[in-house]
């Protein structure tokens, strides 16, 4: 709700580049996170437009697949109460910690 409130005082040309920029972002953060956590269907150079092709819609899948499984998120959490968001937050901070101990151990720092 911080991001609606900081651009109710603008309108017209300046609102569409704030939500631009703000739909660019959100659109950079779900490429980064689908072409690195799932790679599979990258084009290699070299590999002929074919595989581009390829490539270039199943991007466009996993595109609209993460959307789907964003906008089911937004809409699950929607309801959340506010009590309960201390929870979450503490489960999320343990299992960071564990990550970056599993992260040490697997490094043998």
């Amino acid at each position: 709700m911080v991001h609606e409130a900081m651009i109710l005082e603008y309108s017209g040309r300046h609102l569409a580049m704030i939500e631009f920029g703000a739909h660019l972002k959100l659109l950079l953060y779900v490429s980064l996170i689908i072409c690195l956590f799932y790679p599979w269907g990258i084009g290699v150079f070299g590999a002929g437009p074919e595989a581009y092709f390829a490539g270039a819609a199943l991007y466009l899948v996993k595109l609209t697949t993460a959307g789907f499984l964003l906008a089911v998120f937004e809409t699950a959490t929607a309801k959340m109460r506010v009590f309960r968001v201390p929870n979450f937050l503490g489960i999320a901070l343990m299992l960071g910690f564990l990550g970056t101990l599993l992260l040490f151990v697997s490094k043998g720092l």
